[in-house]
């Protein structure tokens, strides 16, 4: 995930695995609505899903993912 620095609006995702294809109409729909960084934060993820990988992507830029509980809080 390519976010802007000043904005935080979301430029670009790129995944690869098992399940993007599940996934990236989400980030599709978030680029073509301009959505910023706290929108892919506060929408809500089912969990467990790939989905929620977006959600990880985003808190990223605030926290350490590895020090996340195991609900990506």
């Amino acid at each position: 995930m390519v976010a802007d620095a000043k904005t935080n609006e979301v430029l670009g995702i790129t995944m690869i695995g098992n399940s993007a294809g599940e996934v990236i109409h989400e980030a599709a729909m978030a680029l073509r609505f301009k959505a910023k960084l706290n929108d892919f934060i506060d929408l809500l993820h089912v969990y467990p899903t790939m989905a929620e990988a977006l959600k990880i992507a985003a808190i990223s830029r605030y926290k350490d993912p590895a020090k996340l509980s195991c609900c990506a809080e």
